[in-house]
């Protein structure tokens, strides 16, 4: 049967189809009005129809089911209509291909409701707002029984989120695709709308939203310039604690407003981060007591620096 799709990818989601292709796992941070939902919602169609699998089965996952069926329900209808035998679900917001494929919009709000289902493949949408043992707990075992791929999309919202950890770890990691799309680079949107729309979302909502900066609307962010221009050339990655090289270990002190501490390595000429911890309302002597309780993780420093810190303590109550 030969099946048309009414759809003519742009050249960066042309890109992601055939990246998305090679690569079990992916992450993609684009800006709004990329064209994702679209671009996933169609990858998800030609999976389905060209699976030799028996019973293909695929879902796309938003934060909760309204959005699922506000953000892609017309979409998915508009790119199936006229693929001859489709049956639609209006209730279950499902679509039944002519080859036994099945492709689901899910919300992610009620996640024990998703146990035992299997997967070929998934789409999860605005994945910093979705809790993520959704994906670990529930949707990875899912595409386990016939190695089924995920897609992950969004844009940024903050650093401290689980969509953020997962961009980092997909650099570098094996099997997995990390793409960032800025607007600004694109072009897909003109440069007078872009600034139009800049005057009334304002600077740091703007970053965020159009250009994909994960720092810009954090308040008191400091090296968010730095961080971006870093992050544009793939010198942000996640590295391993090294337990032959000692960990040292900067300090920002403070009891009423917050003590942070970086944990790091120099391993050559560089300087590899591999922890960092922020607290407030304790003193010296509190932290002191954290590291030493945990041997055998990331935090570990040598018994020289906790000497060190132990004789500020002590240098300390002397004064007074």
């Amino acid at each position: 049967m030969n099946i048309k799709i009414p759809y003519t990818p742009r050249k960066h989601q042309s890109y992601l189809h055939q990246q998305i292709n090679r690569y079990r796992w992916s992450v993609l941070v684009c800006h709004r009005r990329f064209g994702k939902t679209v671009c996933m919602i169609n990858h998800l169609i030609r999976s389905a129809l060209t699976s030799k699998l028996k019973n293909p089965r695929f879902a796309y996952i938003a934060p909760t089911f309204k959005q699922a069926k506000s953000i892609a329900w017309d979409y998915m209808k508009q790119f199936t209509a006229k693929i001859p035998a489709t049956k639609f679900n209006e209730t279950e917001l499902r679509v039944d291909l002519p080859n036994g494929s099945r492709i689901t919009l899910l919300g992610a709000e009620n996640s024990d409701g998703l146990r035992g289902i299997y997967l070929d493949g998934c789409v999860i949408d605005e994945y910093a707002n979705i809790d993520g043992k959704l994906f670990s707990e529930i949707i990875r075992p899912a595409l386990s029984d016939r190695k089924g791929y995920c897609v992950f999309i969004g844009t940024p919202a903050g650093m401290n989120n689980n969509f953020y950890d997962l961009y980092q770890h997909a650099n570098g990691a094996e099997d997995w695709f990390n793409y960032k799309a800025k607007a600004s680079d694109t072009k897909i949107v003109d440069p007078e709308e872009l600034e139009k729309a800049k005057e009334v979302m304002g600077e740091k909502k703007y970053l965020q939203e159009f250009e994909c900066d994960w720092i810009a609307n954090i308040e008191g962010a400091i090296y968010g310039e730095d961080m971006n221009k870093l992050d544009d050339k793939n010198q942000l990655a996640r590295v391993p604690y090294d337990p032959t090289l000692p960990v040292s270990t900067a300090w920002d002190l403070g009891v009423a407003d917050h003590s942070s501490i970086i944990f790091f390595q120099q391993k050559g000429t560089s300087i590899q981060v591999i922890d960092y911890h922020e607290e407030r309302g304790h003193g010296l002597p509190h932290y002191i007591q954290m590291l030493t309780k945990n041997p055998t993780s990331t935090r570990i420093i040598t018994h020289h620096m906790i000497l060190m810190c132990k004789s500020s303590v002590m240098a300390k109550q002397e004064e007074r």
